[in-house]
C-alpha cells in the first residue's frame, strides 16, 4: 500500500511570504467589507473620519501619559540606585516598577511645583525638563522599559484561577481605560483637579486662587496632569495618567503579596481591589485617590522591605513615601502614623531614632507645598487647623459638615465596625460614606485571625503587617470623621486599601488550606467570590454603555451631546457665556469649561451669597459689591440651589436669593430647565 500522498513542500521563503501576504490582505478586503456595510457600533459612512480622529486623540494621550511615566521611572531608579534599596531587599519586578515609578512621579510633580513657584509654569519648560531627565538618566529608562516589559512574563497563568483573574482584571481595566480618554466630566474634575492645571498653565506660573479654595491643597497628582494637559492642550490626557497611577498601585499590590504568599495569593488580592466598583471607576476619572492608593501600596512595601534588612534606608523611603502621599492628599499622611506604629510596634528600643528619621524625610518632602501654602494663602495646610486666606469658622463649618459626622448622625455604633459598616452602607453617589466598595474589599480581612494557623510564617508576617496599618488607618478614619461629614466619606480612605486587600488575599490563602471536611468552605466562598466579582463587572459594563464613552471614541455622538448627557447640561450653560465677559456662578462650583475669553468665578462653598449676608451686609450692597468686583453676568445653577437649600445654614437668607437677583438683574438665556444667566437690568 502505497504512503499518503504529502503537500507539496514550499519552493522558497518569499513563496510562502507572498501566499501568507495575500491571504492576510484578503482577510482584511473582507473584513473592511463586512464591516462597511454592517457597520459596527453604529458608526455611520460620515462618521468614520471623525471616529479616526477621535481615536487618534486618544492614541496621543496615551502617548503623552507613557512619555511622562518613562521619565519617572528614570527619575525612580535613578533614586532607588542612590539609595541602595535593591541591594538591601529582594523586591519583585512588579514591586520595583511600582516603587521607583511612585518615587519618580512624586518627584516631577514636585518639580513642576517649584517651576510654577518661580514662574516658570509653560509647557515647553516642563517638556523640556522632563526630555533632558530621560535623555540624562536614559540608561534608568532604558532598565525601566525593560521590567516593564518583564511583566509580561508575570502575567502568564498556571491555573484556571489565575486565568480567571487575568481575564477580568484585564477586562476591567480596559474599560476603565475607554472611559478615561472620553472628553472629562465628573464632578471634582471640573471643580478643582483639572482647573488647577488649566490656570496655572494659562497664567504661566502657580498664583493663588482665592476663588477656589481647593487650589491651596498640595496638588503632587494635579502637577502630573499639568505635563501632560499642558502638551498638547488637552485634558483628556489627564485620566490616562491617573489610570497608570492606579495601574502601579494594583501591581504593587500584588508584587508584595506574590513575594509573601505566591501567585495566586498576589492574583487573589488584585481580584479583590477591583472588586469595587467605585474603586473600579476612578481608574477613568481625571481624580486624584488613585494617587493615595499607590502610596499605600508602597508603605506596604516598604515596611515589609524594612521588616527583612533592618536597613535605616528603609525608614527614610517611609517618610518619603509619608510626604508624597501628603502630598496627594493632606489625610494621606496618615500612611506616616501606620508605619510609625509598625516601627514601634517591631522595634520599641529604637523607635525615638526611627521616628525622628521618618518624619525629617516626611518634612523635607512636604516642605514645597508646606511652602507654596504658606507663600499663597498664609497656611502650610491650608485650610485647615489655621485657617488663611478668606477663610474663617463658617467657612470650615460649611466645608466639614460637623452636623454630619459619626456623631452629628448618631453613628458612633458604627464605629467599632467600620470597614463592616461603610460596605453595608455606603453606595455610590449616595450621602454618608458614598462609595460602593463590594462585599470583600473592607471585609474579607476579618477571617485572617480564624485562618491564622493554615498561613506560612512569611504569610503571617505580611498579615501582620497589613494587620497593623489596618488598624492605624482605622482609628484615624473614626477620628476623621467623628468631628467631619466629609471625613465619613470612604473615599478619603483609599490609602488604606492595599493593605485590606493584601489581608484578604491571605485570607483566601488560608481558606485554600482549611479542611475541606466536613464542609467545603473554600470552594464556596471562592464560587460566591466569582459571581460578586461577575456581578461587579456588569455594573462596570453598564455604567460605561450607559455614559456612552465608547460611543464617543468611535464617533457615533457629538462631543456637545456627549457633555451634555454626563454633566447635567453643565457643558452647555458654559457655552452661552458672552465673551469677553466675567460671569459669577451662583450654587456652581465648576468651571473647567469656561470659555478662556470669560473670566468665571465658581461657587466652590455655595456662599457667593450666603457669606456676604451672614457678615451682615444687605441684599443691596451684596449686588453692589458683585458690580463693583467686575460682575457683567450670574449664571444660576437652579438644580443646585435647591439642593443647597435642604441643607443650609441659614435657610431663610438662601431663600432670599432669587427675589433680590430678580430685584437687580433679568434674564438674557436659559436652558429652561437647570440654569438661567442674568444681566444688569439698567444695561
Amino acid at each position: 500500500m502505497s504512503a499518503p500522498e504529502q503537500p507539496a513542500s514550499a519552493r522558497s521563503s518569499a513563496d510562502v511570504a507572498l501566499r501568507a501576504l495575500l491571504i492576510f490582505f484578503g482577510l482584511l478586503g473582507i473584513a473592511a467589507a463586512y464591516f462597511w456595510s454592517h457597520r459596527p457600533f453604529d458608526i455611520e459612512p460620515g462618521s468614520i473620519p471623525t471616529a479616526a480622529l477621535r481615536l487618534g486623540g486618544a492614541a496621543l494621550d496615551l502617548l503623552t501619559a507613557a512619555a511622562l511615566f518613562l521619565a519617572a521611572g528614570a527619575v525612580g531608579g535613578w533614586c532607588v540606585e542612590k539609595l541602595r534599596l535593591r541591594a538591601t531587599a529582594a523586591l519583585s519586578r512588579l514591586e520595583r516598577l511600582a516603587l521607583q515609578t511612585g518615587i519618580g512621579l512624586g518627584a516631577l510633580a514636585l518639580t513642576a511645583l517649584l517651576l510654577g513657584l518661580v514662574g516658570l509654569f509653560q509647557p515647553l519648560l516642563l517638556w523640556g525638563f522632563l526630555a533632558a531627565l530621560t535623555l540624562l538618566l536614559r540608561r534608568q529608562a532604558v532598565d525601566w522599559v525593560r521590567c516593564g516589559r518583564a511583566l509580561l512574563g508575570a502575567a502568564r497563568v498556571r491555573s484556571g484561577w489565575e486565568a480567571f483573574a487575568l481575564v477580568y482584571l484585564s477586562a476591567m481595566l480596559v474599560m476603565a481605560l475607554i472611559y478615561g480618554l472620553a472628553p472629562p466630566t465628573h464632578w471634582d474634575s471640573l471643580t478643582y483637579h483639572l482647573v488647577a492645571p488649566t490656570r496655572y498653565l494659562r497664567e504661566g506660573r502657580i498664583a493663588v486662587q482665592p476663588d477656589v479654595f481647593y487650589l491651596g491643597f498640595s496638588q503632587n497628582v494635579e502637577m502630573l496632569y499639568s505635563y501632560v494637559v499642558g502638551a498638547f492642550g488637552r485634558a483628556s490626557a489627564a485620566a490616562p495618567v491617573h489610570f497608570g497611577i492606579g495601574l502601579l498601585a494594583l501591581l504593587g499590590l500584588m508584587g508584595v503579596t506574590r513575594r509573601h504568599a505566591g501567585r495566586w495569593a498576589g492574583w487573589t488580592a488584585g481580584l479583590i481591589l477591583l472588586s469595587s466598583y467605585n474603586l473600579w471607576a476612578l481608574f477613568g476619572w481625571a481624580y486624584v485617590d488613585l494617587g493615595t492608593l499607590l502610596y499605600g501600596a508602597l508603605a506596604l512595601i516598604a515596611i515589609t522591605a524594612w521588616e527583612e534588612s533592618r536597613a535605616a534606608r528603609w525608614i527614610v523611603v517611609m517618610g518619603g513615601i509619608a510626604g508624597l502621599a501628603a502630598g496627594v492628599k493632606y489625610n494621606a499622611g496618615a500612611l506616616g502614623l501606620a508605619m510609625g506604629g509598625y516601627v514601634l510596634l517591631t522595634q520599641p528600643r529604637h523607635a525615638l531614632r526611627h521616628g525622628a528619621l521618618m518624619a525629617g524625610a516626611a518634612l523635607i518632602v512636604f516642605a514645597p507645598w508646606a511652602l507654596k501654602g504658606l507663600a499663597l494663602y498664609g497656611n502650610p495646610v491650608y485650610p485647615f487647623a489655621l485657617g488663611g486666606l478668606a477663610w474663617d469658622a463658617g467657612r470650615t463649618a460649611a466645608f466639614t459638615f460637623p452636623d454630619f459626622s459619626f456623631s452629628g448622625r448618631g453613628w458612633l455604633w458604627h464605629l467599632p465596625i467600620l470597614p463592616f459598616a461603610a460596605t453595608v452602607f455606603g453606595q455610590d453617589n449616595v450621602d454618608g460614606y458614598g462609595f460602593s466598595l463590594g462585599m470583600w474589599l473592607l471585609t474579607s480581612f476579618a477571617a485572617l485571625p480564624l485562618l491564622w494557623r493554615w498561613l506560612l510564617p512569611r504569610e503571617r508576617a505580611l498579615a501582620r503587617a497589613a494587620l497593623i496599618f489596618i488598624g492605624a488607618l482605622w482609628t484615624f478614619w473614626a477620628a476623621a470623621g467623628g468631628s467631619s461629614g466629609v471625613g465619613i466619606q470612604t473615599r478619603l480612605m483609599i490609602m488604606a486599601f492595599a493593605a485590606f486587600a493584601a489581608a484578604g488575599g491571605l485570607a483566601f490563602v488560608g481558606l485554600r488550606r482549611f479542611p475541606e471536611k466536613p464542609i467545603m468552605i473554600g470552594f464556596i466562598l471562592r464560587a460566591i467570590f466569582i459571581v460578586t466579582l461577575l456581578l461587579t463587572f456588569y455594573d462596570a459594563a453598564h455604567t460605561l454603555v450607559r455614559d456612552r464613552a465608547a460611543a464617543y471614541l468611535f464617533g457615533e455622538i457629538a462631543p456637545e451631546e456627549y457633555l451634555y448627557e454626563n454633566t447635567g447640561a453643565y457643558a452647555n450653560a458654559m457655552q452661552h457665556l458672552p465673551a469677553g465677559s466675567q460671569v459669577r456662578l451662583m450654587y456652581e462650583p465648576r468651571s473647567l469649561y469656561c470659555p478662556e475669553s470669560v473670566r468665571c468665578l465658581p461657587d466652590v462653598l455655595f456662599d457667593h451669597w450666603l457669606r456676604p449676608r451672614l457678615a451682615g451686609n444687605s441684599a443691596e450692597a451684596v449686588f453692589a459689591a458683585y458690580r463693583a468686583a467686575g460682575d457683567d453676568y450670574l449664571l444660576v445653577f437652579h438644580t443646585l440651589y435647591e439642593q443647597v437649600l435642604t441643607v443650609s445654614r441659614d435657610r431663610a437668607l438662601d431663600e432670599a436669593f432669587m427675589s433680590a437677583l430678580e430685584a437687580h438683574m433679568t434674564p438674557v438665556w436659559s436652558d429652561g430647565v437647570r440654569y438661567t444667566l442674568y444681566g444688569w437690568k439698567d444695561e
